[in-house]
């Protein structure tokens, strides 16, 4: 065999491997009633208590004490911890909806400096959404799932292939890296994904004195990161008819971490395929909202404008139905 196929045996092997979209996958095991989802979030909590954990960090349900008419299920970002929706949760608590936020695997921890958190993977954030998902089941007649960032995009590929979703709300969706052609930034997560995990700051000149929540980490990992955007190439890949019952994408145009222009086209390709069940909303730069619209401890938090944004979506997502 000759050097030039090799080379070229190699080139095609490395080809496949770098755009091969990667199979997930999830298994519902939804509480039946109320009582068996909160023996769910019971183990849940369980299963946390020997954690190094701040309190911060723990997941978080708030109920009636019975079944709600609405149930929603909030994913926390990805260096972040359930303590970014509190604020969010209690408002929607307060309409008359029952509220869980699970807790991420390695978010959470005392130690911001640990360095677990880079092992997060895609599989991860998944698992996260079905957690929650699966409380929720027992919590509300009806259920939404809302997401930020790369737990938008778990979200969105429940949206795609979980049934028992009423609505789905993706909040500054990570399907692709700002400022890079799509095939680029494919490439670079199949290559990271799988490379030495490494740390990169939030912030490189103040480091760990990036100015922020306490409970948020100030690096992220290149591992969890890049597996994010593996998530999100089936996702990409698997557009068509939705499960949940509709999915509202809300953008900022001040975003310099996500790849709005990629979401854009997502969502019209979805609009096609699910006529009026597809919505978009973008914050314009004017209004300088940052990529982390939820936490009200980020030094920009804009939470007087997009809070009330987030609610009239959910409320509309779930026909405006009362959760009382």
């Amino acid at each position: 065999m000759s050097l030039v196929l090799v080379i070229a045996g190699i080139l095609a092997a490395a080809g496949f491997w770098l755009f091969r979209v990667p199979g997930f996958s999830s298994t519902a095991r939804s509480a039946s009633g109320y009582d068996e989802a909160l023996e769910k979030f019971a183990e849940m909590e369980s299963g946390e208590e020997a954690l190094p954990l701040r309190p911060e960090g723990r997941s978080r349900m708030l109920t009636h004490g019975r079944k709600a008419g609405l149930a929603v299920v909030l994913l926390h970002g990805l260096t972040n911890c359930p303590e970014q929706f509190v604020p969010l949760a209690k408002l929607l608590y307060e309409s008359g909806a029952n509220v869980v936020i699970p807790r991420a695997r390695y978010a959470g921890y005392a130690d911001g400096m640990n360095k677990l958190q880079g092992l997060q993977s895609a599989q991860d954030l998944l698992d996260q959404a079905a957690a929650g998902l699966d409380i929720a089941a027992g919590l509300g007649d009806r259920v939404a799932v809302v997401g930020l960032s790369g737990s938008a995009v778990a979200a969105a590929w429940m949206a795609q292939n979980r049934a028992g979703i009423d609505s789905a709300l993706i909040i500054a969706p990570f399907f692709g890296l700002y400022g890079l052609p799509v095939p680029v930034g494919d490439a670079l997560a199949a290559v990271f994904s799988k490379a030495p995990n490494f740390y990169k700051w939030w912030n490189s000149k103040l480091q760990e004195k990036n100015p922020g929540p306490s409970y948020a980490y100030a690096r992220f990992g290149t591992r969890s990161m890049a597996d994010t955007v593996q998530l999100s190439r089936p996702v990409r890949a698997g557009l068509g008819l939705l499960k949940a019952g509709r999915m509202d994408i809300v953008l900022t145009a001040a975003d310099l971490g996500a790849n709005n222009a990629l979401t854009r086209r997502l969502a019209a390709k979805w609009a096609a395929q699910n006529p009026g069940r597809v919505t978009v909303f973008e914050f314009p730069e004017s209004d300088g909202v940052p990529h982390d619209m939820i936490d009200r401890n980020q030094p920009d938090a804009k939470i007087g404008i997009t809070y009330p944004v987030i609610l009239k979506l959910l409320q509309a997502g779930m026909g405006n139905s009362s959760a009382r």
